[in-house]
């Protein structure tokens, strides 16, 4: 894969990132069970300004796959760690869905050291909560999932149905099209991180509640959200207004608003996110 690279992390994980371009560095994370090919139409595009850093997760895409550090915090450290190994600084960081909670959890343990600007792409600051919430601190969290969904789609990646479990929750993120046009390649994407890390991941992640955090992030915020997405757009407006500079930009269907709006329309989105890093 062009632009490939690895580096060992401090408890011996060898981490896969692409690298390339040249100019003031962007970093982006992808979501859970996603990779940072995934994002080779944003690497593409923004290279021609921009260096490039598109990092795979621990387990996921080319990294190792190790028996340990599945927690978003894990996942912070890790990108704290490569981030002083390529001595970056004067950073702005893109995550996509769990890669936006990676950019809360880095917050919250090193605040915005070494970042100038952050782009937040559909990730809700509470995926799960408890029922004694109230219903407009639900929808304002962005909850999707009960404790009791949680545990029995977590169960089932553990189990036999681990394949087909992933396949019906990729179909409801996806449009039709992209269903149709790109559905085996995503999943081949997604099941490169082992489905039983999947899950300890994905429990870490939809347990955290990142509410007290989000309005401690004191850089320029880009938040980006999508009508036609499973993180009700809504949420996005509340975590914008959260963050004193900040800006949200809603897609509509027909611009690719589905919660991978960055493979959805990748024209439209780098767009967006090219305005939002390009402003002084």
């Amino acid at each position: 894969m062009a632009g490939s690279n690895w580096f060992e992390t401090r408890d011996g994980a060898r981490l896969h990132y692409l690298d390339v371009g040249s100019g003031p560095a962007v970093v982006l994370l992808p979501g859970w069970s996603q990779t940072a090919a995934m994002f080779s139409g944003q690497v593409d595009a923004l290279s021609e300004r921009y260096r490039v850093i598109a990092l795979d997760h621990r387990g996921h895409g080319e990294s190792d796959k190790c028996d340990h550090g599945y927690r978003v915090s894990k996942l912070a450290m890790d990108l704290r760690e490569l981030i002083l190994a390529l001595q970056l600084n004067q950073i702005a960081i893109l995550g996509h869905s769990m890669g936006g909670a990676v950019i809360f959890a880095y917050f919250d343990l090193f605040g915005s050291d070494r970042l100038t600007k952050v782009i937040l792409d559909d990730q809700p600051a509470a995926l799960t909560l408890s029922d004694t919430e109230t219903s407009k601190a639900q929808a304002e969290a962005g909850m999707i999932f009960t404790w009791d969904q949680l545990g029995s789609l977590c169960a089932a990646f553990r189990g036999g149905e681990a394949m087909q479990t992933t396949r019906q929750m990729l179909e409801g993120m996806l449009s039709k099209r992209l269903y149709d046009e790109k559905m085996d390649w995503i999943l081949a994407e997604n099941i490169k991180l082992p489905r039983q890390h999947a899950a300890t991941l994905l429990w870490d992640c939809a347990l955290a509640d990142w509410r007290e955090v989000i309005g401690r992030i004191d850089v320029p915020t880009l938040v980006i959200g999508g009508k036609a997405s499973v993180v009700p757009w809504q949420s996005q407006q509340w975590i914008a207004q959260q963050v004193t500079q900040s800006e949200c930009v809603i897609l509509e269907e027909e611009q690719g608003g589905y919660h991978f709006a960055f493979l959805e329309s990748p024209e439209t989105f780098n767009a967006v996110i090219g305005r939002f890093l390009n402003q002084r």
